[in-house]
C-alpha cells in the first residue's frame, strides 16, 4: 500500500491539575497542545501518529507539512522493514535541518502513524509486529505535576493512592516538599522526583544526605545539560544516586552513548521524541541488552501513549507506565482506562489497538 497524505492537526486540550494556576513559557497553561498525525493509505487504511506538541506545535507542524510529507507521500509500506528504511532514508536525507528536536518530532509522529496503517492492513497489533511481546499488564505511576506546596501535594499522594497508583513520581525539586511526600507515602512506597534539569551539580552534592535519606526510586533528568553524560555518570557511580533520563533524548544512537557512558539507571525514551517506534525498539534492544530497564516517558493521552504501551509489551525487564497526573476535558479514547489496581492494559485491536473519537478532534482543533 502506498502513503496517499499526511495531514498534521493541531488540538488544544482543556486540562485541570489540581493545583495552583500553571505557566509555561512565561503564559498561562491550562491546554495541552497536540499534534496529531492523520496518514492516509492509497487502500482507504488511515493511521493515526503523535508528534511532540506542547508550545513547538507550530513548527512541528510546519516541518510534516512543508519538508517531510512531500517527500514521504507515494512511498510503498507492505512491511516493517519498509518502515525502518523509510526512517533511515529520512534521517540521512534531512540530517541538515538538524537530528534532534522539532525535524524528529514531526518525523515521529508520521512513523508511528505509519505502523498504526501497517497494523490494520495485516490485521495485527502493533506489539505482534515488532516483536512478538508477552506482556500485556503494565504496572503504572502516577506521574504528579509540580505543586510546590505540601498541602497539595499530600492531597494528591492520597489522590493517586485510592485510584490503585502505588508508585508516585513528583516534579518536586525543594527538599520539603519532596519530605512531605515521603512522609506521606512512607517507606514502601516507590518514590521519585522528576528535577526537570532543576539542579546544579555543586547543589546536589551538598543535598547528598538528604537525596539518601529520602530513598527515591530515581531522580529524573537532575543538571542541565541532559545530556551531559560524564557529570550524570558521576551522580551515577561517584554519589550513588539512581539516575533515570532519557525524555528530551533523540534516536537510539544518542541512548547507545548516554548508556555506554554509563550514566543511568534507567532509560526514559519518548516515542514521540526520539524518531518513532523503529528508534524505541532499538533503544529497547541495547538498553536491555546492557541490563538497564526502560521506563518510557509517557506523558502523552494519544497516539504516542498507545505505541509506548505496544513496545513496553516487548521489554524483558519490568517496566512501569507513565500516568501524567491531569484531567483532559474530553478523552481521546473515552473506553480506555486503567484497570482498578493501577495498571493499564493493552489494546489487542489492530494497529495502535483503539480507534480515536474523531468528534472530540474537530471539537478541539485549531
Amino acid at each position: 500500500m502506498r502513503i496517499k497524505k499526511i495531514t498534521p492537526i493541531c488540538v488544544h486540550m482543556p486540562f485541570e491539575h489540581g493545583g495552583k494556576k500553571a505557566k509555561l513559557n512565561g503564559q498561562d497553561w491550562d491546554k495541552l497542545e497536540f499534534v496529531l498525525v492523520k496518514v492516509e493509505m492509497d487502500n482507504g487504511i488511515i493511521g493515526w501518529g503523535e508528534s511532540f506538541g506542547y508550545v513547538s506545535w507550530k513548527p512541528v507542524k510546519v516541518a510534516i507539512e512543508e519538508f517531510l510529507a512531500p517527500y514521504i507521500v507515494g512511498k510503498d509500506i507492505s512491511s516493517t522493514n519498509d518502515i525502518h528504511d523509510l526512517v533511515f532514508e529520512i534521517q540521512k536525507t534531512f540530517h541538515i535541518f538538524g537530528r534532534y528536536g522539532i525535524s524528529i518530532y514531526a518525523l515521529s509522529g508520521i512513523e508511528i502513524g505509519l505502523w498504526d496503517a501497517l497494523g490494520k492492513d495485516k490485521s495485527l497489533p502493533i506489539y505482534s509486529l515488532i516483536d512478538g511481546g508477552s506482556k500485556k499488564e503494565f504496572k503504572a505511576y502516577a506521574s504528579l505535576f509540580r505543586y510546590s506546596d505540601t498541602k497539595i501535594i499530600e492531597k494528591k499522594c492520597k489522590e493517586a493512592l485510592d485510584r490503585g497508583f502505588n508508585i508516585i513520581k513528583l516534579h518536586e525539586i525543594k527538599n520539603n516538599c519532596i519530605e512531605a511526600a515521603r512522609q506521606f507515602v512512607g517507606q514502601d512506597t516507590p518514590l521519585m522526583t522528576d528535577v526537570n534539569c532543576a539542579w546544579s551539580i555543586d547543589e546536589i552534592i551538598n543535598n547528598k544526605n538528604f537525596l539518601k535519606k529520602i530513598n527515591l526510586l530515581w531522580i529524573e533528568e537532575p543538571i542541565f545539560p541532559p545530556e551531559d553524560f560524564k557529570k550524570l555518570a558521576f551522580l551515577k557511580n561517584e554519589l550513588n544516586i539512581s539516575i533515570a533520563a532519557g525524555e528530551n533524548a533523540c534516536t537510539h544512537w544518542e541512548f547507545e552513548k548516554m548508556i555506554d557512558e554509563n550514566a543511568v539507571n534507567f532509560t526514559q525514551p519518548s516515542v514521540i521524541k526520539v524518531g518513532g517506534i523503529s528508534e524505541m525498539s532499538k533503544i529497547i534492544k541495547y538498553s536491555e541488552r546492557k541490563n538497564i530497564p526502560v521506563m518510557p516517558h509517557t506523558a502523552y493521552f494519544g497516539p504516542g501513549f498507545l505505541a509506548s504501551l505496544h513496545l513496553a509489551s516487548s521489554t524483558k525487564l519490568e517496566v512501569f507506565i507513565e500516568r501524567f497526573w491531569l484531567d483532559l476535558k474530553e478523552e481521546f479514547y473515552p473506553d480506555f482506562k486503567t484497570t482498578r489496581n493501577g495498571k493499564y492494559l493493552l489494546p489487542s485491536g489492530p494497529g495502535l489497538g483503539l480507534e480515536f473519537n474523531e468528534k472530540i478532534i474537530s471539537k478541539y482543533s485549531v
